[in-house]
């Protein structure tokens, strides 16, 4: 096995290793849960609080959109989105529901927050539409892994999908069917 890029180090503490799982409690995200999440986001991506606070409150009352929060011991310690995106003019991505991200505290990282939050938006897709797609920087192997692991192809690489461009310059575009529950 190769020897993890340091790059993506920084992104993902203890690449190569497994942390106990944790048990988390996800539910879209409430109006008291912002600010908690705001600061994480602005920890974890950089930029001001306030910015990230009107960010996640205009994904929280767009139509076809979610926010969901994970909590641990009551906690909130990772967020994540899923929205209905039109087909992108330039880079041709088609239309349907993407997983627009995820953010975990670093401290809750690898325990398996990740695939339980992307597993109750793909429910939650799953409400709506027979697929769900996203898009992944190639040097993203965990976030890569994990959507393979939940059933997700590569459709095709790109510099960019939904306008979104990658450090590197290459990302994945990533699709799953999802079946009636």
């Amino acid at each position: 096995m190769a020897a993890p890029d340091p790059r993506f180090a920084a992104y993902v503490p203890h690449v190569g290793e497994r942390c106990p799982p944790v048990s988390a409690v996800v539910a879209e995200t409430t109006e008291d849960e912002v600010p908690v999440l705001a600061a994480l986001q602005a920890r974890a991506r950089g930029g001001p609080a306030d910015a990230w606070a009107d960010r996640i409150q205009r994904a929280r009352r767009a139509d076809r959109s979610l926010v969901v929060t994970a909590k641990v011991a009551g906690e909130a310690v990772a967020c994540a989105n899923a929205a209905f995106l039109p087909r992108h003019p330039s880079d041709h991505a088609p239309a349907g529901y993407y997983l627009t991200g995820v953010t975990v505290d670093d401290a809750w990282r690898r325990r398996g927050i990740a695939t339980r939050l992307t597993r109750w938006r793909m429910d939650w897709v799953r409400e709506r539409d027979s697929a769900i797609w996203c898009f992944v920087s190639a040097r993203n192997p965990a976030s890569l892994d994990l959507h393979a692991d939940l059933g997700f192809e590569r459709v095709r690489s790109g510099p960019s999908f939904q306008g979104i461009g990658f450090a590197g310059g290459k990302g994945w575009l990533l699709r799953a069917e999802l079946p009636p529950a």
